[in-house]
């Protein structure tokens, strides 16, 4: 049965207020939950702005987030939906819309999954690539349209199938959260407190390269195997996919490849207004102009200098200034000049061995992530049409996860 949004959703209103509120020092009573906050379902409150009780209340004076909505961004990007978990508190920014689904009519999970699967995702982007800066009005959300929704009985128990493998999911961002965090940890308590340890500027740690980005109106240049990394696509700190590919011949035409085990960096970007992104290549891939790569010198570990700007996020977020519509710009010449502590000789090569494993760990659990969410996918319209039934696919996920 075909049902559009406006149908399933008891409530749907988007955000009116257009900056950030100012982050408060003290404890936080809510969250600011913007685009850049909002990715494969999940709301990522590590980076959100905390802020206090006041401006909760007054941010959410239209409607206040409840457990079970959904927010879905209509801008910047297209298309990015996650669920409002028990006791968040939640208020939202620009370009972002609240859903309230009706419970009498379409499980919230469900309609999560429904959001997220290919079919919708391609249906979105299609809706909005008619503007100069691809986005969804509020009619068009309302307007949306899912086909083959099931009865709600039908709903729940797709819902708890896939939801065994977003159990997976979640599993693996903690293990791969957790096993990142010791690394920095790691690095912190021994670049501070161990011999055989020494400062360089980050200029001399690394060959400096710029991206580009090939001819898009070229289609020779696009759609092949080789991840592009732009400012927009540098989501995790482990770089071996991306939504944007290019061809060999694309490569050799206005952008560049590095190989594993390069640090990349947004140099230019709305993101830098707020978070410092920077990733660590698991394979080959090209990369945008709005980026940095920088290829560690033969006696630097790339892992150990990850970790040394990872570290320092605080600090390289002090250097970027505005250049325009939001933008933040990240000066070369100033981060060049950041100073790195980096171990040296027997020193250096222990310190990799503890933590590349770590790493490597978190790396692994994203390749697998990516590999669960496929297999969702891939179930979900398959579960709507009846092609497979509900026990078939209780027994695929089970293998999987």
């Amino acid at each position: 049965m075909k049902r559009n949004l406006g149908e399933l959703c008891s409530l749907i209103v988007d955000s009116e207020h257009k900056t950030a509120p100012a982050a408060q020092t003290g404890k936080a009573y809510g969250y600011s939950i913007g685009t850049p906050h909002i990715r494969s379902g999940r709301l990522l409150f590590e980076t959100a702005i905390p802020v206090d009780k006041s401006t909760y209340e007054t941010w959410t004076v239209r409607a206040v987030p409840q457990k079970d909505d959904l927010i879905l961004t209509r801008e910047a990007p297209v298309g990015q939906v996650a669920r409002v978990g028990a006791d968040q508190r939640v208020c939202l920014r620009q370009r972002t819309v609240l859903l309230r689904p009706d419970r009498n009519r379409v499980d919230p999970q469900y309609l999560l999954y429904a959001l997220m699967a290919p079919r919708t995702q391609e249906l979105m982007h299609s809706m909005a690539a008619g503007s100069t800066v691809p986005h969804l009005n509020i009619k068009e959300v309302r307007a949306l349209t899912l086909e083959g929704v099931p009865s709600l009985a039908g709903q729940q128990a797709i819902a708890e199938v896939l939801g065994t493998l977003d159990d997976k999911i979640e599993t693996n961002i903690r293990t791969a959260e957790t096993a990142a965090e010791l690394a920095e940890s790691l690095y912190i308590r021994d670049s501070r407190n161990c011999q055989n340890w020494a400062e360089y500027a980050l200029s001399d740690t690394a060959k400096w390269l710029s991206g580009g980005t090939p001819q898009t109106s070229e289609p020779s240049y696009w759609d092949g195997d080789i991840p592009w990394i732009s400012a927009a696509s540098l989501k995790s700190p482990w770089l071996d996919e991306s939504e944007r590919k290019v061809t060999n011949l694309g490569a050799a035409s206005g952008t560049r490849l590095v190989p594993k085990g390069s640090i990349i960096f947004v140099v230019r970007g709305m993101s830098l207004m707020s978070e410092f992104r920077v990733g660590l290549t698991q394979r080959e891939v090209a990369f945008g102009q709005d980026c940095k790569a920088l290829l560690p010198t033969p006696s630097i570990d790339a892992v150990t200098l990850f970790l040394a700007l990872r570290t320092r996020t605080t600090e390289i977020l002090g250097l970027v200034d505005a250049a325009g519509h939001g933008t933040g710009r990240l000066g070369t010449d100033l981060i060049a000049k950041l100073q790195v502590r980096l171990p040296q000789g027997k020193t250096a090569e222990i310190f990799t061995r503890t933590v590349a494993p770590l790493i490597d760990c978190a790396s692994a659990m994203r390749r697998e992530n990516r590999t669960l969410a496929e297999l969702r996918d891939t179930l979900l319209p398959q579960l709507v049409t009846g092609k497979i039934r509900i026990k078939d696919a209780e027994r695929i996920v089970e293998d999987a996860a």
